[in-house]
């Protein structure tokens, strides 16, 4: 075998395991677990609440705006508003476990 032969033969090799490493990175990714998107807490379901906690222990009516898009997230903690006639309040919301459980309270 002539060097040129060997050095064609040692490129040859180089390149195909190249090829099969590229080849076995594409089925990794490939193959890899998926996530699962993120859960949407129902902050409609929370502005409902508040504005039921109002009127049942304050008679106060208010419309009270949380943010949509918050995901569901034991310990994450958010901001809702309320809107009445003499003013507004702010309550933070704390979510207790990732099952949409969440406490309140107007700081």
């Amino acid at each position: 075998m002539t060097i040129d032969q060997t050095k064609k033969k040692s490129l040859i090799g180089r390149t195909t395991m190249a090829g099969v490493l590229v080849a076995a990175s594409i089925a990794a990714i490939g193959c890899g677990k998926a996530e699962d998107p993120p859960t949407i807490l129902n902050t409609e379901k929370v502005e409902r609440a508040i504005e039921k906690s109002s009127l049942d222990q304050r008679k106060k009516r208010v419309h009270v705006s949380c943010p949509s898009g918050v995901h569901q997230k034991k310990g994450l903690v958010f901001s809702c508003s309320t809107a009445a006639t003499k003013g507004s309040t702010r309550f933070v919301v704390t979510q207790l476990n990732d099952s949409g459980r969440v406490h309140y309270e107007a700081p």
